[in-house]
């Protein structure tokens, strides 16, 4: 199985927790790809240490922040770090063919096994559905090249078929993309990937990358103020990845995020890490929040 992330130094330790929470899971041989952008050599042994006592290996590939220099950045918590899938193929070993792609603001609650096996082969990307932009600003998709058959997807889980990947020229395109769209681009590469892919992705399962805006959606099913659930909306629990979009992340004090509380659990399992404890008042909070989302929504 081929993991890969993006990071600078500024989100190594959740870089870490993010692999910390995949190999509490998956005791399957995992190459761990983390394109560089400035991560400290005390952050990358810390990493190494991690991996020490798994069967997974980890590769830290140097990457020039200046090649994405000229990219807009119009969201404040998302780096410039994000940037750098687009050139994935420039990057990692020209004899991969597909590889998982993770945001490091997700915690990962299941054997990644399933995700790794579906069949892509026609396909450029495989991702889940936006329900944020699709029901809160389904205008931006329109303003970006989409149509109204075109769901958008979130890009904070993602396989790429990185055959086609080469064949199309990803970089380039999203070179030409911006061109065209730039000035529309709110939410960075997630726009670039969405335009270029439009027509060609493979829909996954939410339980493979839960965010925020869906668990609404379940909660507002389930208690009768929604009538129906898209199908492209399907959810199959238990919840394989809880990925903390937005601005709230678990390493703030005002974070109500499905299973924050289990960022800190893990932080705390990092033994080089001297990482902020989150006061326990809010970590039962949080343990009962998502105790009343599985009795009362069965999000578990």
């Amino acid at each position: 199985m081929n993991i890969l992330f993006s990071s600078d130094d500024k989100y190594a330790y959740h870089l870490m927790v993010s692999i910390k929470s995949i190999l509490s899971f998956n005791d399957k041989c995992i190459n761990f790809y983390v394109f560089d952008l400035g991560i400290s050599t005390e952050n990358k042994n810390i990493a190494l240490q991690i991996l020490n006592s798994s069967k997974s290996n980890i590769i830290f590939i140097p990457v020039d922040i200046n090649d994405f220099k000229n990219f807009p950045e119009n969201i404040g918590y998302i780096s410039l770090a994000t940037y750098a899938r687009l050139k994935a193929v420039d990057y990692l070993p020209t004899d991969l063919n597909k590889i998982i792609y993770l945001d490091v603001d997700l915690l990962v609650f299941d054997d990644l096994t399933p995700l790794w096996e579906i069949n892509i082969e026609k396909y450029g990307v495989a991702a889940c559905f936006d329900s944020f932009i699709e029901y809160e600003r389904p205008e931006h998709k329109y303003t970006i090249s989409l149509s109204r058959q075109n769901y958008y997807f979130n890009a904070g889980v993602m396989i790429f078929n990185l055959d086609l990947w080469r064949e199309i020229d990803v970089f380039n395109r999203s070179l030409d993309w911006l061109a065209k769209y730039g000035e529309k681009a709110i939410y960075q590469d997630q726009d670039i990937l969405n335009g270029i892919f439009k027509n060609n992705v493979y829909y996954l399962d939410c339980r493979f990358n839960f965010m925020p805006n869906q668990l609404e959606r379940i909660k507002k099913y389930r208690s009768g103020k929604l009538d129906i659930l898209d199908d492209i909306e399907k959810t199959t629990m238990p919840v394989a990845i809880s990925h903390f979009c937005g601005p709230e992340k678990p390493w703030h004090s005002d974070c109500h995020h499905f299973k924050m509380h289990y960022y800190y659990i893990l932080l705390s399992k990092i033994k080089y890490i001297k990482g902020a404890k989150l006061p326990i008042i809010l970590f039962i909070r949080s343990v009962i929040r998502d105790f009343k989302r599985k009795l009362k929504y069965n999000v578990y």
